[in-house]
């Protein structure tokens, strides 16, 4: 991983092809290698994500058979899946679409044909029914009657994570066991990761749900089980609170996230959102006390580099858009 002195070096770029430069001397060279000028943040990022992919899927050759990093795997997948959903919904083009959109991942794991099918649809009611057979078409169908009632495209996000998500916690709660090792007590597990993955999108899926105006019945049924430390009896009365704030306090004493700042629901949300991607970061770092590969530090490793991503990702826009370098640094996960 990269170090915060490369980090900061990458921020000072004063061009895209000085950032990429920059970069040829780290582990995203190769996968760069193929890029030509022009380049674009766009370009970059699906680069920096087509990394992950390929380290994620050689974890899961070198580290055992664990169902869990190749579920864990399916959120690649649903990444570029719900960007085609989107782009179905709103009557984008194959070729529009395509570029926003990298495909490794679908390629290593042998899936890139179901991508481009949905991709190729002539509407989003054909897209889905192409995900027939799959784990993404339950959560899919209930996404577009969202969206067809709502309008808003996000539910395609709150809900193919619900199907990727729901898988996860369904291992780990039937095998547990699997995933426990020997380790320091304030070492940080495949548990402790799959809890606070389930805790956030649970809060947050409520919260967002709510928002957008899906009916108490809905959200409720987006909620995740078993759950960890928010219980469903909180869940369930946040989903019946009067407002977005009132709901969001319910998080205490299990979580306290600073809100400060939040002038409406939608920052507020962000705030909450922010505090779990904090709590992740630290906890995925912890795994590493404890010496030696296992479940707990494989995951952690795809979790680590799934924050480096996206601080390339947000140092890219910012080049690009000719940010002070400061400016970039403090909107960085580090």
């Amino acid at each position: 991983m990269l170090d915060p002195g490369t980090v900061q070096k990458l921020a000072e770029s004063t061009t895209l092809e000085e950032l990429v430069n920059r970069l040829r001397g780290t582990p995203y060279g190769e996968t760069l290698a193929g890029l030509t000028p022009p380049f674009s943040a766009r370009r970059l990022e699906l680069s920096f994500r087509e990394r992950l992919a390929e380290v994620h899927h050689s974890i899961m050759a070198t580290a055992g058979k664990f169902s869990i990093l190749e579920l864990y795997y399916l959120r690649h997948i649903a990444w570029d899946l719900k960007v085609a959903l989107k782009s179905r919904a709103l009557g984008r083009s194959y070729d529009e679409t395509a570029e926003y959109m990298d495909m490794k991942a679908e390629a290593l794991a042998g899936r890139r044909d179901l991508i481009v099918k949905v991709l190729s649809a002539k509407d989003a009611t054909e897209a889905v029914a192409m995900l027939s057979g799959t784990e993404f078409h339950e959560d899919a169908s209930k996404s577009l009657a969202a969206f067809a009632t709502k309008g808003d495209v996000r539910f395609f996000d709150v809900y193919i994570d619900h199907a990727v998500l729901q898988q996860i916690s369904k291992e780990y709660a039937a095998n547990y066991k699997v995933y426990a090792s020997p380790r320091a007590t304030d070492v940080a597990g495949v548990g402790d990761m799959v809890s606070l993955d389930i805790d956030a999108y649970n809060v947050l899926s409520v919260l967002r749900s709510k928002l957008w105006g899906l009916p108490e019945q809905d959200v409720k049924e987006l909620i995740i089980t078993p759950t960890y430390k928010i219980p469903i009896a909180t869940l369930n009365r946040m989903v019946g609170s009067e407002t977005i704030s009132e709901a969001a306090k319910l998080l205490e004493p299990a979580y306290t996230f600073s809100t400060q700042g939040a002038t409406n629901d939608e920052q507020l949300i962000d705030s909450v959102e922010e505090g779990f991607t904090k709590e992740m970061k630290s906890t995925a770092s912890k795994a590493f006390v404890w010496q030696g590969l296992s479940p707990g530090t494989a995951l952690a490793l795809v979790k680590l580099l799934e924050f480096e991503v996206g601080n390339l990702a947000a140092i890219a826009i910012g080049v690009e858009a000719h940010i002070e370098p400061k400016n970039i640094l403090s909107r960085l996960r580090l």
